[in-house]
């Protein structure tokens, strides 16, 4: 029987690769959750040390991202590679992967910023290997 439908396993194999980056990124002093949003602001993976909403953390980083990015523009910064946003309780801080997709982390007050700013600069390659490896499937 000839299926034009293509096995589940690269995918799932991928899947499991990027849940694992979110896992690693998870061991940041401070971190308390990571999370990949699509482009419609869902959230198709997370780890979170507790309870949070997915729904209002996914919808936000897109609307956040995005309005960061026309105000970028507006000064004539042309291309926008991450949001930090400052809060009473911590941080979050999203950057672009690739087609649409974001990473957003979620940080504790006392993260120490500079370390969650570079461990993402250095996760964002990986990732973005991962997603078009992912997207092509």
């Amino acid at each position: 029987m000839n299926s034009k439908l293509k096995s589940f396993e690269p995918r799932k194999s991928q899947a499991s690769e990027i849940d694992l980056v979110l896992h690693n990124l998870m061991n940041i002093q401070g971190v308390s959750a990571a999370a990949i949003v699509d482009n419609d602001g869902l959230v198709t993976h997370i780890h979170r040390k507790s309870e949070i909403n997915t729904d209002a953390i996914g919808a936000s980083v897109q609307v956040v991202f995005g309005a960061a990015s026309r105000a970028a523009q507006h000064v004539g910064h042309h291309l926008t590679n991450m949001v930090i946003c400052e809060n009473a309780e911590g941080y979050i801080l999203s950057t672009p992967i690739e087609a649409g997709f974001m990473l957003a982390l979620v940080t504790e007050r006392e993260a120490l910023l500079g370390r969650v700013r570079f461990e993402l600069k250095e996760t964002i390659p990986v990732l973005k290997k991962l997603f078009a490896n992912y997207l092509l499937q």
